[in-house]
Formats: C-alpha cells, structure tokens, sequence
C-alpha cells in the first residue's frame, strides 16, 4: 500500500478526467471534470443534490491558474451521478470507468491509455493445456454462479434505491464490474465448453449452464439499470 496520494489527469474523448488515488489506493474523482462530461449545467449543485457528503472531499489542485480547490468526489458518487445523467455521454463513460480505469487503477495503482495502445502490437503469448472433463465442468460452473450473483445483485438494485440504502451504490458497481469481467472471459468459457452438447434427456442444470454461456445477448451491456430519482 502506499503512503503518498497521486495525482493524475486521464483523458475521456478529449476531455479531461481528473483522479486522485489516496493512500487506500482508493480514487477520487474531479466532480467539475466529471460535471462537464455528464453535461451538468451547475456541478456544485449537482453534487450537493446527487452526492453523499461523506465521500465529498476538497483538495488542492495544480491548475493553469495556480493552486486551488476543487472538490473530488469517491466511486459511489461517481455512480450516482452517472445513474443520474440522461445524457447520451453517460453510457460510454460508465463503460470506460468501470471496465477500463478503476480495473488497472486498482492493479497498477495509475491508468494508463499509452502503456494499453503500445501492448496491443505485441505477440499474445499462447500456453497449451490439458484440461479434464470434471475441470472444465467445474469452470463453466463457476462462471455461471457467477453469473447468477450478478444477476441477484441487478435484480435488487431498484430496491435499495427505493430504501435510499447506502449499498445501492456498491450494488451498482458490483453488477457493472463484474458484468464487465463476466463478458470478457465469455469467449474462453465458450471455446473451453465447445465439446459440451445439450442434450434432451440431461441434466436441466448443466443443460441451464451451457445455455446461458452459449446466450451471446445475455450480458448485452446496453442493457443498464434502471434510472432512480431519490
């Protein structure tokens, strides 16, 4: 863990995006970046009226004007006030956030689009193995319970937010970061159950789980939770 706090500065489609990762590795967003992307007409009052104050905080920033205080705000808040915008923009910077930045910052400590764009010419190492039936049968398992605890999570969302439950933003981030890893490692659960058919007189269970693998449309990430105004 670190002791010192950094300071970085990311770009979303050209516009700025202001971080501060404290010494919890924890990062802490530009409200007026974030404002400017979600089209706030008046970032101060969006705060006050979306944010929780406990995960507000006010910070000295190095600006072309000098030093001055600006006020960032944590991950919960950071949904919130994704959840909160109708603006198209808000969909792709949820994506981004959650799917790109917040997975390598939790990493490496920083995000990084360069060191992202200069691996992608290198040769993809491949590694051959032997997997036995019962290891790919418990993979698949794995994948779809998975699978199911993002599905409960999704599914309890509106209610936490009917109750104003201080996990409704966690929630939130459960179902879009683990969603995330659920599609990305779909490709491989597939090809790795490739030999598997569903057969008519089967297991429902195991037929239940080459199902939802093999669903393409499942994990659409278009389809985003429900706005809430509370």
């Amino acid at each position: 863990m670190s002791n010192q706090i950094q300071f970085n500065a990311y770009s979303f489609k050209s516009n700025q995006v202001r971080v501060i990762t404290d010494i919890h590795q924890e990062p802490w967003f530009c409200a007026n970046d974030v404002c400017a992307i979600l089209e706030y007409a008046n970032p101060r009052q969006a705060v006050q009226k979306n944010c929780n104050p406990k995960g507000v905080s006010i910070r000295d920033t190095l600006t072309k004007g000098g030093k001055q205080e600006m006020v960032y705000i944590n991950e919960p808040n950071l949904y919130r006030l994704i959840i909160k915008s109708r603006k198209p923009e808000a969909e792709p910077f949820e994506a981004w956030v959650f799917e790109e930045v917040l997975p390598q910052i939790r990493k490496t400590g920083k995000y990084s689009s360069e060191q992202q764009q200069l691996a992608l010419p290198e040769p993809e190492k491949k590694y051959p193995f032997e997997h036995s039936e019962k290891e790919l049968q418990n993979l698949a398992w794995d994948w779809f319970a998975l699978f199911k605890c993002v599905e409960f999570t999704k599914d309890i969302v509106p209610a936490l937010d009917a109750i104003q439950s201080k996990f409704a933003p966690q929630a939130r981030s459960i179902v879009s970061e683990y969603g995330s890893m659920l599609r990305r490692h779909q490709p491989l659960i597939q090809k790795l159950t490739a030999q598997f058919e569903i057969e008519t007189w089967g297991d429902e269970n195991w037929n239940r789980v080459l199902q939802t693998i093999r669903d393409n449309e499942i994990l659409n990430p278009r389809k985003r939770l429900p706005h809430h105004n509370f």
